[in-house]
């Protein structure tokens, strides 16, 4: 199966796609993804089609879509 990873952020959205039978390619999206969320952002497990999903506190292998998102800033 294939995932993406899309990071959402001020300069538009970055994509990481990896193959679950490639576990170099896991390993490069587990290692974006744990940068990610110690930065703040949020991660978000979706469907391609864009079906809602859940607040994802791990990275998953499996996920179809992951989409991370900074957090809000108040003002």
């Amino acid at each position: 199966m294939i995932g993406e990873l899309t990071v959402l952020d001020h300069t538009g959205d970055t994509k990481l796609v990896w193959d679950s039978a490639q576990d170099d390619e896991i390993e490069a999206a587990r290692k974006m993804f744990n940068d990610l969320k110690k930065k703040g952002y949020a991660a978000f497990s979706v469907t391609k089609k864009g079906d809602k999903g859940e607040l994802l506190k791990a990275f998953d292998p499996d996920a179809e879509r992951i989409i991370m998102a900074p957090a809000l800033q108040g003002g």
